[in-house]
């Protein structure tokens, strides 16, 4: 076996596909070092509230009691003594403050990640930005799952943004629609124009509204499958499929912001002051513009999405009816799909297409991320 090269990890983010990124990585670590002499060493940990680190990496049976303890109480540690031991031991250090301690720190002294560290970003949240934008300067790298810091300011796109960065999953979990539009990119390929169907959920709508089924009906079932956030309206908004398209549109060279993005919501702004109980009874008021809509998108036989289009400088998400014979249009309602019409890819376009959601793809996804900065 050769020798093992340490790459340190610092997870940013403890939530579902945290986890489930803390579980792949230690199930590969037996193929890591035989295959390529590596081992990926979590150093530390930050969810909302605390970190927990250790300089030396943190020990596998330690990780596994982070990950049950986090599951079962819903922190990251027990505050009183974490696995068992004194608050001050000196192997491991506790600060308060979570994510936004890390990113804030008061004192250069409360903890110092080393050069080379790949910040891996698996959070739902902006409070890690000063900690990114400081990446660059510091030696270190990131992996981000985390749509927002690259869908923000674009002060903020043009720091985070660059090649010793990674973020595939923002736009199609484990999907390789970024490596791709980037291989395409850096051959000098021009790409004119990209669509593609980027929500599971506004796709699965999609489908049950296509044949018949009512919306409030529809949205209901999304959420009892888990299809959607607790609050449905985070998805029907489409600006979560907005920040990946405004993604892709920025690596084209479009100087965009959110309010440059043309987003068609499925619901009224009249709904917006409604608890989320609510708005699933209220829901059903829609029901009638949507069937209409849904009937008029997919005459001819054309196939109803929600879909996100980028050309000709402007880029949004809307409800469209796609010609079935198009790569948009033929694919599975419960798939996710890109595609990149491009001079080279013209007459016939390229896709990426497959399973668009699931904290373990995802996890996967960020993975190969990781491992392609290691290398």
């Amino acid at each position: 076996m050769p020798l093992q090269r340490v790459q340190p990890i610092f997870l940013f983010g403890f939530g579902g596909v945290g986890r489930a990124v803390l579980r792949q990585l230690v199930a590969a670590r037996p193929m890591h070092a035989q295959r390529l002499g590596l081992r990926l060493e979590i150093m530390g940990i930050a969810d909302s509230r605390h970190i927990l680190v250790n300089p030396n990496g943190l020990p596998t049976d330690a990780l596994q009691r982070l990950h049950d303890i986090k599951v079962t109480t819903g922190a990251l540690f027990d505050e009183s003594a974490p696995f068992g031991m004194s608050p001050h031991s000196r192997a491991y250090q506790q600060l308060e403050g979570g994510v936004d301690a890390l990113a804030n720190p008061q004192s250069p002294s409360d903890f110092v990640l080393p050069q080379g560290t790949i910040i891996v970003d698996t959070t739902a949240s902006e409070a890690g930005v000063p900690l990114l934008l400081r990446c660059r300067y510091n030696g270190w790298r990131a992996v981000l799952a985390n749509k927002l810091p690259l869908a923000g300011s674009l002060d903020w796109w043009y720091e985070i943004a660059t090649p010793f960065n990674r973020w595939e999953t923002t736009c199609g979990s484990a999907m390789p629609v970024i490596s791709t539009l980037n291989t395409l990119l850096n051959a000098g390929d021009d790409v004119q124009r990209i669509e593609g169907s980027l929500s599971g959920t506004l796709a699965y709508l999609a489908s049950q509204l296509e044949v018949g089924v009512p919306f409030g009906v529809a949205v209901r079932e999304a959420k009892r499958l888990g299809y959607t956030e607790p609050d449905p309206r985070q998805d029907l908004s489409g600006r979560d499929a907005a920040r990946k398209a405004l993604i892709m549109a920025r690596m084209l060279g479009y100087q965009l912001d959110m309010d440059g993005v043309s987003i068609e919501s499925l619901y009224p702004s009249s709904m917006e002051s409604l608890t989320a109980d609510e708005f699933l009874v209220a829901v059903d008021a829609l029901d009638d513009d949507m069937a209409r809509r849904a009937v008029e998108l997919s005459s001819g036989g054309r196939k109803l999405r929600y879909a996100a289009v980028i050309a000709d400088g402007r880029c949004g998400v809307q409800l469209i009816g796609a010609d079935a014979t198009t790569k948009l249009g033929a694919v599975n309602a419960s798939d996710s799909i890109v595609v990149f019409t491009t001079r080279h890819f013209n007459s016939n376009p390229l896709a990426v297409s497959g399973r668009g959601a699931g904290q373990d793809v995802t996890a996967m996804g960020v993975l190969g991320d990781v491992m392609s900065l290691a290398m």
